[in-house]
């Protein structure tokens, strides 16, 4: 049997690729809760364009995280159940990439919304959360089964610490603020998307 070659990048652009690559939005043009395209979760970092997934089974967790315009992709692949591990993909990326390093930690312009987003975060991971600090996707999102089994896997990662300002991104429609957060003694990487007027569109774990 003759072995099947891969299919080169060239023939998918214009279709999948693109879907691939483009983050859906709400029905009124939107952020919804994640920017999510057809079969992975799209963002940037600084400019860094990517696509990303994660998942997990009994006993092994994993992530896969490519760097559309570095030509960088990461793998991780670990023998722990349950775990966030996407935090790890972008410390590897500056490794292999110094384009891609984390800035060195900055001072916090703004200890008030630092503030705030820990008073948030403690609530999420109680199961306990105020509609008005959200974007209605979110709102919703967090309401939902999906949105609840994600909180309490978070929080059966341990209890809250500290939240240490990192690094902010200016973005068209608002900012997105980066911390390292402490969860049950350990250390995380924690992202909330702002929009202009202060609501929460998005949080990841990255």
């Amino acid at each position: 049997m003759a072995a099947r070659q891969p299919i080169p990048e060239s023939a998918l652009l214009g279709g999948p690729l693109d879907q691939m690559r483009t983050a859906a939005v709400t029905k009124d043009g939107a952020d919804a809760p994640f920017n999510y395209g057809f079969g992975w979760f799209i963002d940037s970092y600084h400019g860094h364009r990517f696509v990303q997934h994660s998942c997990g089974t009994p006993g092994f967790s994993s992530a896969i995280y490519r760097f559309v315009d570095d030509k960088l992709t990461i793998i991780i692949l670990t023998n722990h159940a349950d775990r966030i591990v996407d935090q790890l993909a972008i410390d590897l990326a500056g490794i292999g990439s110094p384009t891609l390093k984390r800035p060195a930690p900055n001072y916090d312009p703004n200890p008030t919304t630092t503030a705030t987003l820990k008073q948030l975060v403690s609530g999420l991971l109680k199961g306990e959360y105020e509609p008005a600090s959200f974007t209605p996707a979110m709102g919703i999102f967090l309401s939902t089964a999906t949105g609840k089994a994600f909180w309490k896997w978070f929080a059966d990662h341990g209890a809250l610490g500290d939240l240490v300002f990192s690094d902010r991104e200016q973005r068209e429609n608002g900012q997105v603020l980066r911390y390292k957060v402490s969860l049950g003694g350990q250390w995380y990487w924690f992202s909330a998307k702002m929009t202009k007027d202060g609501k929460i569109a998005q949080i990841y774990w990255w």
